[in-house]
């Protein structure tokens, strides 16, 4: 019992420091100072367009941390509480596999932002 609580615990640390340290990168390309955090309404240029880019991989980043969190909190759940029940412990690595997947997804979507400016400028 004491070895799941343990597994449980750096798991959910893991989640927790994955998610502050990608929270914590920033993007190599800089918004205007005028529409930082805003969506741009009428693309007139490049710049314009990555910085709509950017906003949209920004919430795709921000739910896909944050979805995937929830999953590994509750595979660790799974893991401890499932008592050793084959099909519970499946159950838990799926979970955990597709939170890593959606870690994966919100990572490649920051750098998806990176690509777009190389192409554009």
């Amino acid at each position: 019992m004491a070895k799941k609580i343990i597994s449980f615990c750096l798991l959910a640390l893991l989640g927790i420091a994955t998610a502050s340290i990608a929270l914590a990168a920033t993007s190599t390309v800089e918004a205007p100072p005028t529409r930082f955090g805003s969506i741009v309404t009428g693309i007139t240029s490049g710049a314009d367009f990555i910085t709509l880019v950017e906003g949209i991989t920004n919430w795709i980043f921000v739910f896909l941390l944050v979805a995937a969190t929830i999953f590994i909190v509750l595979a660790g759940w799974q893991f401890i509480t499932g008592g050793g029940d084959p099909q519970a412990v499946s159950q838990a690595r799926s979970k955990l596999l597709w939170a890593a997947v959606g870690i994966l997804v919100a990572l490649l979507s920051r750098g998806f932002v990176l690509a777009i400016s190389n192409l554009v400028t």
